[in-house]
Protein backbone atom coordinates (compact mmCIF):
# COMPACT_ATOMS: atom_id res chain seq x y z
CA UNK A 1 0.00 0.00 0.00
CA UNK A 2 1.14 3.56 -0.98
CA UNK A 3 4.74 3.54 0.12
CA UNK A 4 4.69 0.73 2.77
CA UNK A 5 8.28 -0.63 3.41
CA UNK A 6 7.72 -4.62 4.76
CA UNK A 7 9.94 -6.47 7.26
CA UNK A 8 11.50 -9.21 5.29
CA UNK A 9 12.49 -11.33 8.09
CA UNK A 10 11.07 -12.75 11.18
CA UNK A 11 9.62 -9.93 13.58
CA UNK A 12 8.10 -10.70 16.94
CA UNK A 13 4.44 -9.77 17.17
CA UNK A 14 4.76 -8.05 13.83
CA UNK A 15 3.99 -11.43 12.00
CA UNK A 16 0.76 -12.14 14.54
CA UNK A 17 -2.94 -12.53 13.44
CA UNK A 18 -4.17 -9.07 13.30
CA UNK A 19 -7.53 -9.44 14.31
CA UNK A 20 -6.41 -11.92 17.49
CA UNK A 21 -3.55 -9.05 17.97
CA UNK A 22 -6.18 -6.41 17.84
CA UNK A 23 -8.39 -8.20 20.13
CA UNK A 24 -5.47 -8.32 22.74
CA UNK A 25 -4.89 -4.48 22.49
CA UNK A 26 -8.01 -3.72 22.82
CA UNK A 27 -8.77 -5.83 25.42
CA UNK A 28 -6.06 -4.16 27.40
CA UNK A 29 -7.21 -0.62 26.52
CA UNK A 30 -11.06 -2.53 28.17
CA UNK A 31 -9.17 -3.40 31.49
CA UNK A 32 -6.93 -0.03 31.86
CA UNK A 33 -10.28 2.44 31.19
CA UNK A 34 -11.64 0.12 33.79
CA UNK A 35 -8.74 0.75 35.97
CA UNK A 36 -9.53 4.62 35.52
CA UNK A 37 -13.01 4.07 36.47
CA UNK A 38 -12.10 3.62 40.20
CA UNK A 39 -9.40 6.27 40.53
CA UNK A 40 -9.91 9.45 41.62
CA UNK A 41 -7.80 11.31 39.17
CA UNK A 42 -7.23 14.19 41.11
CA UNK A 43 -5.45 12.46 43.84
CA UNK A 44 -1.38 12.34 43.20
CA UNK A 45 -0.25 9.39 41.52
CA UNK A 46 2.82 7.12 41.40
CA UNK A 47 4.68 9.41 39.12
CA UNK A 48 6.02 12.51 41.26
CA UNK A 49 4.85 15.82 40.41
CA UNK A 50 2.27 14.42 38.76
CA UNK A 51 -1.88 13.62 39.45
CA UNK A 52 -3.79 10.98 38.29
CA UNK A 53 -5.17 13.00 35.57
CA UNK A 54 -1.36 14.23 34.96
CA UNK A 55 -0.95 10.13 34.03
CA UNK A 56 -3.80 10.12 31.81
CA UNK A 57 -4.06 12.99 29.92
CA UNK A 58 -0.88 11.55 27.06
CA UNK A 59 -2.69 8.34 26.57
CA UNK A 60 -6.05 10.39 25.28
CA UNK A 61 -7.18 10.93 21.90
CA UNK A 62 -7.55 14.88 21.82
CA UNK A 63 -8.15 17.29 18.85
CA UNK A 64 -4.18 18.00 19.00
CA UNK A 65 -3.03 14.75 20.32
CA UNK A 66 -4.22 11.71 17.84
CA UNK A 67 -1.59 9.41 17.87
CA UNK A 68 -2.85 6.33 15.59
CA UNK A 69 -3.46 8.70 12.44
CA UNK A 70 0.14 9.83 12.81
CA UNK A 71 1.29 6.29 12.69
CA UNK A 72 -0.57 5.22 10.29
CA UNK A 73 0.81 8.08 8.30
CA UNK A 74 4.49 6.80 8.78
CA UNK A 75 3.50 3.56 7.75
CA UNK A 76 2.14 4.17 4.40
CA UNK A 77 4.95 6.62 4.25
CA UNK A 78 7.81 3.89 4.23
CA UNK A 79 8.52 4.66 7.86
CA UNK A 80 7.62 7.94 8.56
CA UNK A 81 10.35 10.80 9.87
CA UNK A 82 12.12 10.31 13.22
CA UNK A 83 9.66 10.78 16.20
CA UNK A 84 10.28 13.63 18.27
CA UNK A 85 11.01 13.53 21.79
CA UNK A 86 8.42 11.93 24.02
CA UNK A 87 8.81 13.71 27.29
CA UNK A 88 8.47 17.28 25.65
CA UNK A 89 5.66 15.99 23.71
CA UNK A 90 3.93 14.81 27.25
CA UNK A 91 4.72 17.75 29.11
CA UNK A 92 3.46 20.16 26.55
CA UNK A 93 0.21 17.85 26.68
CA UNK A 94 -0.30 17.55 29.56
CA UNK A 95 0.47 21.56 29.88
CA UNK A 96 -2.11 22.29 27.00
CA UNK A 97 -5.25 20.22 28.82
CA UNK A 98 -4.46 20.78 32.38
CA UNK A 99 -8.07 22.33 33.35
CA UNK A 100 -9.67 19.06 31.66
CA UNK A 101 -11.96 17.72 33.92
CA UNK A 102 -11.44 13.80 35.20
CA UNK A 103 -14.96 13.00 33.04
CA UNK A 104 -12.95 14.61 30.06
CA UNK A 105 -9.63 12.46 30.65
CA UNK A 106 -11.84 9.85 30.66
CA UNK A 107 -13.72 10.47 27.42
CA UNK A 108 -10.23 11.06 25.79
CA UNK A 109 -9.14 7.92 27.00
CA UNK A 110 -12.42 6.69 25.89
CA UNK A 111 -11.51 7.74 22.11
CA UNK A 112 -8.21 6.41 22.56
CA UNK A 113 -9.51 3.20 22.62
CA UNK A 114 -12.57 2.88 20.25
CA UNK A 115 -10.33 4.42 17.41
CA UNK A 116 -7.69 1.31 17.97
CA UNK A 117 -10.73 -1.13 17.79
CA UNK A 118 -12.22 0.77 14.55
CA UNK A 119 -8.76 0.01 12.85
CA UNK A 120 -8.51 -3.00 13.46
CA UNK A 121 -12.22 -4.33 12.46
CA UNK A 122 -11.17 -2.77 9.11
CA UNK A 123 -8.73 -4.40 5.92
CA UNK A 124 -5.34 -2.74 6.86
CA UNK A 125 -3.92 -4.30 9.80
CA UNK A 126 -3.84 -7.75 7.77
CA UNK A 127 -2.16 -5.60 4.98
CA UNK A 128 0.45 -3.25 6.86
CA UNK A 129 0.79 -5.32 9.72
CA UNK A 130 4.98 -5.70 9.26
CA UNK A 131 4.97 -2.54 7.83
CA UNK A 132 8.16 -0.61 9.01
CA UNK A 133 7.60 2.47 11.26
CA UNK A 134 10.29 5.04 12.78
CA UNK A 135 10.64 5.00 16.63
CA UNK A 136 12.73 5.64 19.21
CA UNK A 137 13.99 1.97 19.73
CA UNK A 138 14.24 2.02 15.49
CA UNK A 139 12.47 0.78 12.89
CA UNK A 140 9.51 -1.47 14.27
CA UNK A 141 6.51 -3.32 12.07
CA UNK A 142 3.83 -1.42 12.80
CA UNK A 143 1.32 -4.56 14.85
CA UNK A 144 4.52 -4.20 17.26
CA UNK A 145 4.69 -0.66 17.33
CA UNK A 146 0.46 -0.93 18.48
CA UNK A 147 1.39 -3.42 20.86
CA UNK A 148 3.99 -1.29 22.60
CA UNK A 149 1.48 0.34 23.87
CA UNK A 150 0.23 -1.95 25.85
CA UNK A 151 3.58 -1.82 28.33
CA UNK A 152 2.17 1.64 29.10
CA UNK A 153 -0.83 1.03 30.22
CA UNK A 154 0.29 -1.28 32.41
CA UNK A 155 2.71 0.47 33.98
CA UNK A 156 0.49 3.56 34.45
CA UNK A 157 -2.68 1.26 35.48
CA UNK A 158 0.03 0.47 38.47
CA UNK A 159 0.72 4.47 38.70
CA UNK A 160 -2.76 5.37 39.51
CA UNK A 161 -2.81 2.78 42.97
CA UNK A 162 -2.63 5.77 45.57
CA UNK A 163 -5.41 7.17 43.16
CA UNK A 164 -7.35 4.43 44.86
CA UNK A 165 -7.42 2.78 41.64
CA UNK A 166 -7.46 -1.21 41.51
CA UNK A 167 -4.89 -3.83 40.75
CA UNK A 168 -4.81 -4.24 37.05
CA UNK A 169 -5.49 -7.41 35.73
CA UNK A 170 -3.59 -10.09 35.13
CA UNK A 171 -4.69 -9.74 31.52
CA UNK A 172 -3.53 -5.89 31.24
CA UNK A 173 0.24 -6.84 33.21
CA UNK A 174 0.43 -10.00 30.84
CA UNK A 175 0.43 -7.82 27.46
CA UNK A 176 2.20 -5.08 29.24
CA UNK A 177 4.91 -7.82 29.73
CA UNK A 178 4.71 -8.89 26.28
CA UNK A 179 5.17 -5.53 25.16
CA UNK A 180 8.46 -5.54 26.93
CA UNK A 181 10.00 -8.50 25.42
CA UNK A 182 8.81 -8.06 22.29
CA UNK A 183 10.61 -5.25 22.25
CA UNK A 184 13.59 -5.86 23.67
CA UNK A 185 13.65 -8.72 20.91
CA UNK A 186 13.44 -6.07 18.14
CA UNK A 187 16.61 -4.63 19.70
CA UNK A 188 18.48 -7.54 20.03
CA UNK A 189 18.27 -8.47 16.92
CA UNK A 190 19.07 -5.51 15.11
CA UNK A 191 22.08 -6.31 16.86
CA UNK A 192 22.67 -9.50 15.42
CA UNK A 193 22.58 -11.34 19.25
CA UNK A 194 21.70 -14.74 18.79
CA UNK A 195 19.79 -15.88 22.29
CA UNK A 196 16.70 -16.89 23.84
CA UNK A 197 15.50 -14.70 27.15
CA UNK A 198 12.25 -15.39 28.56
CA UNK A 199 10.36 -13.17 31.40
CA UNK A 200 8.05 -15.84 33.43
CA UNK A 201 5.54 -14.75 36.05
CA UNK A 202 3.29 -17.63 38.39
CA UNK A 203 1.11 -17.77 35.79
CA UNK A 204 3.17 -17.88 32.49
CA UNK A 205 4.86 -15.30 30.99
CA UNK A 206 6.93 -14.50 27.64
CA UNK A 207 10.22 -15.34 25.60
CA UNK A 208 12.12 -14.33 22.79
CA UNK A 209 14.22 -15.43 20.28
CA UNK A 210 16.66 -13.07 18.40
CA UNK A 211 19.27 -13.38 15.60
CA UNK A 212 20.49 -12.29 12.45
CA UNK A 213 16.90 -13.26 10.81
CA UNK A 214 14.95 -11.37 12.98
CA UNK A 215 13.50 -12.76 16.72
CA UNK A 216 10.16 -14.24 17.57
CA UNK A 217 8.09 -13.94 20.12
CA UNK A 218 6.07 -16.89 22.45
CA UNK A 219 3.77 -17.06 25.31
CA UNK A 220 5.23 -19.53 28.06
CA UNK A 221 3.92 -21.57 30.79
CA UNK A 222 4.56 -22.03 34.30
CA UNK A 223 7.25 -23.61 35.89
CA UNK A 224 11.40 -24.51 35.31
CA UNK A 225 12.19 -23.29 31.97
CA UNK A 226 15.72 -23.37 30.85
CA UNK A 227 18.45 -20.97 29.43
CA UNK A 228 18.15 -16.97 30.50
CA UNK A 229 15.83 -15.89 31.95
CA UNK A 230 14.29 -13.96 34.88
CA UNK A 231 11.30 -15.03 37.43
CA UNK A 232 9.21 -12.05 39.06
CA UNK A 233 5.44 -11.26 39.46
CA UNK A 234 3.79 -9.33 35.83
CA UNK A 235 3.94 -6.49 38.37
CA UNK A 236 6.86 -6.32 39.76
CA UNK A 237 8.99 -7.20 36.52
CA UNK A 238 6.83 -4.28 34.80
CA UNK A 239 7.95 -1.72 37.80
CA UNK A 240 11.47 -2.98 37.47
CA UNK A 241 11.47 -2.07 33.88
CA UNK A 242 9.41 1.62 34.60
CA UNK A 243 12.33 2.65 36.89
CA UNK A 244 9.61 2.14 39.93
CA UNK A 245 11.53 -0.47 42.29
CA UNK A 246 15.04 -1.31 42.24
CA UNK A 247 15.95 -4.95 40.66
CA UNK A 248 18.60 -5.15 43.91
CA UNK A 249 15.72 -5.09 45.94
CA UNK A 250 13.77 -7.69 44.47
CA UNK A 251 16.80 -9.64 44.03
CA UNK A 252 17.73 -9.82 47.41
CA UNK A 253 13.88 -10.35 49.13
CA UNK A 254 14.03 -13.38 46.22
CA UNK A 255 11.10 -11.88 44.85
CA UNK A 256 12.70 -11.71 41.35
CA UNK A 257 15.62 -14.67 40.48
CA UNK A 258 17.66 -14.40 37.69
CA UNK A 259 19.07 -17.67 35.47
CA UNK A 260 22.20 -17.11 33.80
CA UNK A 261 22.51 -13.73 34.50
CA UNK A 262 26.23 -13.48 33.53
CA UNK A 263 24.60 -14.03 29.74
CA UNK A 264 22.32 -11.15 30.21
CA UNK A 265 26.00 -8.90 29.24
CA UNK A 266 25.44 -10.84 25.67
CA UNK A 267 22.79 -7.90 25.31
CA UNK A 268 24.96 -5.17 26.02
CA UNK A 269 25.22 -3.84 22.57
CA UNK A 270 21.64 -2.35 22.57
CA UNK A 271 22.08 -0.03 25.31
CA UNK A 272 24.98 1.55 23.72
CA UNK A 273 22.20 3.51 21.22
CA UNK A 274 20.64 4.92 24.00
CA UNK A 275 23.34 5.79 27.07
CA UNK A 276 21.23 8.03 28.90
CA UNK A 277 18.68 5.45 30.31
CA UNK A 278 18.95 3.91 33.61
CA UNK A 279 20.96 0.86 34.26
CA UNK A 280 22.93 1.47 30.96
CA UNK A 281 26.24 2.38 32.60
CA UNK A 282 25.96 -0.52 35.28
CA UNK A 283 25.32 -3.04 31.70
CA UNK A 284 28.79 -1.49 30.08
CA UNK A 285 30.64 -1.81 33.47
CA UNK A 286 29.68 -5.20 33.93
CA UNK A 287 27.16 -4.75 37.03
CA UNK A 288 23.97 -6.55 36.61
CA UNK A 289 22.95 -6.69 32.73
CA UNK A 290 19.27 -7.17 33.97
CA UNK A 291 19.20 -4.15 35.22
CA UNK A 292 19.68 -2.48 31.95
CA UNK A 293 17.59 -4.95 29.75
CA UNK A 294 14.49 -4.09 31.84
CA UNK A 295 15.06 -0.60 33.00
CA UNK A 296 16.65 0.64 29.80
CA UNK A 297 14.68 -1.39 27.58
CA UNK A 298 11.30 -0.42 29.28
CA UNK A 299 12.22 3.08 29.34
CA UNK A 300 11.93 3.45 25.78
CA UNK A 301 9.21 1.28 25.26
CA UNK A 302 7.45 3.92 27.45
CA UNK A 303 8.53 6.29 24.61
CA UNK A 304 7.10 4.78 21.49
CA UNK A 305 5.23 8.00 20.89
CA UNK A 306 4.81 10.44 17.60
Amino acid sequence: MLGAQQFAGRCGLGESDATALGDAIVGAWDDFLDVVAHADLSRPSRLPGWTGRDTCIHLGSWADHRVLSSILAAALSGGGPEPRDADAANAELVAAHHDATPEEVRAALQRSRDVVEAWFDGSEPAELGRALVRSSVGDLPLLSLLHAGCYELAVHALDLAPCGAPAPSAFLLERGLGALLDVTGALAARHDIDMTVTAQTPQGGWSFSSSTEGWAIDQVAAGPFEGVGVRATAADLLDASAGRTTIPALLLSRRMVVQQLPSFMRLAPIISEVPGLPGGASLRAGVVGLTAVTGGVGKLIGRLKR
